[in-house]
């Protein structure tokens, strides 16, 4: 799930899919969410790990 989330992040926008996350990250953080804050911050790892593989396939 949190792969899908990350590559359809990148699929709708681009460069700016870390940014998105981050955004969305501190929302639930902001709101105490704990659970959909931290599922956030993994999305945000997880559009690290395939932004230094260049690759989406892997």
């Amino acid at each position: 799930m949190i792969r899908k989330l990350a590559i359809d992040l990148i699929s709708q926008y681009g460069d700016d899919a870390e940014t998105i996350a981050m955004m969305k990250a501190a929302e639930y953080a902001a709101l105490l969410d704990n659970e959909n804050w931290q599922l956030w911050e993994k999305v945000i790892e997880m559009l690290e790990q395939l932004n230094n593989s260049k690759s989406l396939d892997s």
